[in-house]
């Protein structure tokens, strides 16, 4: 008996669900572990008490986002209050991105 292949269409996909409100959003952050390790990202959004998405404008867009696991993310400061609520309402591109992490490792190395 011949098994039916499912169609790539039919498969379930899973959408994942950014939580804006999450504390950590708006933490500068160094990957630790990756493709990406040095790299310098802000965190946009948590999904849960592990994984958070980060972005950091120029080589990982904010329209795809890249999930990290906490462990491998080493955080080095928080942006400031009117910067992280922009993250957190989600009116930034990646213009605004590129520009705080910036200004963040700069106050970072003074």
């Amino acid at each position: 008996m011949k098994k039916k292949r499912q169609n790539k269409n039919e498969k379930d996909t899973v959408v994942a669900v950014f939580d804006r409100t999450d504390t950590r959003v708006g933490s500068v952050c160094v990957s630790e572990a990756g493709h990406d390790t040095g790299d310098v990202l802000v965190i946009l959004a948590g999904i849960d008490r592990d994984h958070v998405y980060v972005a950091d404008g120029k080589a990982r867009k904010m329209i795809s986002p890249k999930k990290k696991k906490m462990r491998h993310l080493n955080m080095i400061t928080k942006l400031s209050g009117p910067d992280t609520e922009v993250l957190r309402s989600g009116s930034y591109n990646d213009s605004f991105l590129r520009k705080v992490l910036s200004k963040a490792k700069s106050e970072k190395l003074t």
